[in-house]
């Protein structure tokens, strides 16, 4: 079979054409130091969010520590509330974040904005000196913090594993 280079051409070039034309960098006239300057500030919390968000959090787990559903609860976003009854959350953590519930200590670290709010990674202790790290995303709409979720995150030891 014979390909005539043309045509195989034709396609090469248009092919390169539309993905430079979709490349960040084609007819682009921004400065790259300014660029990863932007990226800097997307990805990162402000002072005032970090310091706001996490006493929320602490808000949040202090309720947890003395066995207050009903305190916890309202430190979650309006958003959530409308989704998940007292009774329904109260069962989610009992169930699922039981740890909470013998919290010996923990430790704010990390915050990082996206577009559905801030991530907050939480490093716990519970009362039997089990470790383990959470991730928060809270909310912030109209001034108003709100725990939009938490989930456990993977151990670094499992990582490894």
């Amino acid at each position: 079979m014979h390909l005539k280079g043309r045509p195989l051409a034709k396609v090469l070039l248009v092919i390169c054409l539309g993905l430079s034309s979709c490349s960040p960098n084609s007819n682009s006239n921004t400065d790259p130091e300014s660029e990863s300057k932007f990226d800097f500030q997307v990805n990162e919390c402000t002072q005032g969010e970090i310091t706001d968000g996490s006493a929320w959090i602490t808000g949040q787990l202090n309720a947890f520590a003395s066995a207050d559903a009903k305190g916890a609860y309202a430190f979650a976003s309006e958003q959530f509330r409308s989704e998940v009854s007292l009774d329904d959350f109260a069962a989610i953590i009992a169930g699922q974040y039981s740890a909470l519930l013998t919290l010996d200590s923990f430790e704010i670290g990390k915050c990082t904005p996206n577009e559905s709010g801030f991530v907050f990674q939480v490093d716990i202790v519970d009362k039997e000196k089990q470790n383990f790290t959470m991730q928060y995303l809270l909310s912030l709409i109209d001034g108003q913090w709100g725990v939009d979720a938490a989930t456990i995150a993977e151990k670094e030891a499992d990582l490894e594993a």
